[in-house]
């Protein structure tokens, strides 16, 4: 899977970037199709914001966005919607898989 993290408009240390990339490895668990994730950071006067981008099998983007006063838990709050919005893209191939089989 390929990572990437994006930082606009503001410089973060490169602690913050390794941890980022550290929790985008964890959201493979959620669904195993996940092809590329990308992690926008950026600044907006006293709020810190997260974007996420996962690009997944058949050409769906699932996109989340998270913002809070610190950085990490703006990236603790996306990663989690993440994780849900995975949870729930994977449930859904499931049904269709399922109501495509009773069909027959």
């Amino acid at each position: 899977m390929k990572t990437e993290v994006a930082i606009l408009h503001h410089e973060y240390p490169t602690k913050i970037r390794d941890h980022v990339t550290q929790k985008l490895q964890h959201l493979v668990k959620f669904y195993d199709g996940t092809v590329s994730l990308r992690a926008v950071l950026q600044r907006q006067r006293d709020d810190h914001c997260v974007e996420l981008v996962a690009n997944v099998r058949r050409g769906v983007t699932l996109v989340v966005e998270a913002s809070a006063d610190s950085i990490s838990a703006a990236l603790d709050d996306a990663i989690t919607r993440m994780g849900s919005v995975l949870k729930r893209h994977k449930n859904k191939l499931k049904e269709e898989t399922r109501r495509r089989g009773r069909r027959r």
